[in-house]
């Protein structure tokens, strides 16, 4: 799964909201030194691979932070673990809000986008 794949399955639900999110990516390595204008806001991660999405979450006031708290505490499942990313190229895409008011688009955007994306690892959430 591409970059832009992930971003053109976003844009294809959310182009009206388009100008509400600013999409950043980085390499999981390079994560914690993002200097981007908008990495400390709330928003929506997406870790993945060049084969598969790991991981899709949302945080309603620092996506950065929590999506690099799955590392530190290793989430996993029977299937992967988040530690093991650190080893591999993986990517990290936050869907962040430029304006922190418009919090609640990140739960329709965070559910779209694990539906869509059938990630490894699934949000435990039920519906």
């Amino acid at each position: 799964m591409t970059q832009q794949d992930i971003q053109d399955i976003f844009n294809s639900e959310f182009e009206p909201l388009l100008d509400k999110f600013t999409i950043i990516e980085e390499y999981l390595s390079n994560l914690a030194q993002s200097t981007n204008e908008f990495i400390y806001h709330p928003g929506v991660y997406v870790f993945f691979l060049e084969t598969e999405v790991i991981k899709v979450g949302r945080s309603l006031t620092n996506s950065r932070k929590r999506a690099l708290e799955h590392i530190k505490d290793n989430t996993k499942n029977e299937a992967f673990e988040m530690n093991s990313l650190q080893k591999m190229e993986a990517k990290v895409m936050l869907f962040n809000l430029k304006n922190a008011d418009d919090y609640h688009w990140l739960g329709s955007v965070e559910m779209y986008l694990e539906r869509r994306l059938n990630p490894v690892i699934k949000s435990g959430r039920k519906g």
